[in-house]
């Protein structure tokens, strides 16, 4: 036991002690002190892409709020000619907000969508058209498109602050519109400039730089896994040989015979061959990927500015 000397103690210190047992009293009495317990954390919107361009747009401006998965994620695969898996099936089966190319593009995951709480169908938004660009991931105003919906969706979900999904979309539209003031400058530099293609992935790009794709039938072809006609592949034969065009876009994605021999005979009289894939490459933001298309296209075509 403590003894204390009452005599050296303050006025102050000699209250205390004497009310000391009652305090001690009173809080037997009243039981053990209630702590407040934290509330358990929203878990993040379950997001499911077919393609790995829709998810990064949807995780930046879903940011912390979403968990994102991409059913193609490996450069060099192409969507047309897939056979999609039960696991990619239970995958889009489970997300909350689904998101699909369409198109003809990826319409084989459609059905996998069919209990998805939110679909997102890029086709539908973007007004495509049977014979129209598939490849919606490359078109600008396609993209802000989605960006706008996902992040009106998302807003909705419970838990999610309207205002932080806006103000991330804020920021991505700053990013979109970086790209489209790109694209607006290439146009003014390089309007009407022929160039040739061996598959349309990266056509509206080019056309919204100004640059004319000369034989979008062969191209098309290709794309669709039909045989092109012989006068088709006659004229780009010519083109090709003749440097009347100023570079051929090709697709790492699809080889064949005819693609080879094309590639091989642009590289023959140095005409510069530039390669779109058609999946984003990993650890790149949609818009790093673009800036780099629109780099290369500028390096070949003999303008190395930023």
């Amino acid at each position: 036991m403590l003894l204390y000397n009452t005599k050296v103690l303050t006025p102050a210190l000699r209250t205390m002690m004497r009310f000391f047992p009652a305090i001690l009293l009173a809080a037997l009495i009243s039981g053990p002190v209630a702590v407040a317990q934290a509330e358990p954390s929203q878990p993040p919107v379950r997001v499911v892409c077919v393609e790995a361009a829709w998810c990064d747009v949807a995780a930046q401006i879903g940011g912390g709020d979403v968990q994102t998965q991409a059913l193609l994620a490996t450069p060099g695969i192409d969507p047309h000619d897939l056979t999609p898996s039960p696991s990619m099936a239970r995958a889009m089966a489970g997300a909350t907000i689904a998101v699909v190319n369409g198109a003809t593009y990826d319409d084989w995951a459609l059905p996998f969508t069919a209990s998805v709480p939110e679909r997102i169908v890029v086709a539908s938004l973007a007004g495509w058209r049977p014979g129209d660009n598939p490849h919606l991931f490359l078109d600008p105003a396609a993209v802000g498109k989605v960006a706008q919906v996902f992040a009106d969706r998302l807003s909705h979900q419970p838990g999610i602050s309207a205002s932080d999904v806006a103000e991330r979309l804020a920021a991505f539209r700053k990013q979109l519109d970086g790209v489209t003031d790109r694209l607006a400058a290439m146009k003014a530099r390089h309007d009407a400039v022929p160039v040739a293609a061996v598959e349309p992935v990266g056509e509206t790009l080019l056309r919204d730089a100004g640059l004319a794709v000369v034989d979008e039938n062969f191209a098309l072809a290709i794309m669709n896994h039909a045989e092109p006609s012989p006068r088709d592949v006659a004229q780009v034969d010519m083109l090709v040989d003749a440097r009347k065009v100023r570079m051929l876009m090709s697709n790492p994605a699809i080889h064949s015979p005819q693609i080879d021999r094309l590639v091989d005979r642009a590289q023959a009289v140095g005409l510069p061959v530039v390669a779109i894939g058609e999946t984003l490459p990993p650890g790149q933001s949609w818009q790093g990927w673009v800036h780099g298309i629109l780099q290369t296209v500028e390096q070949a075509l003999g303008d190395g500015r930023q």
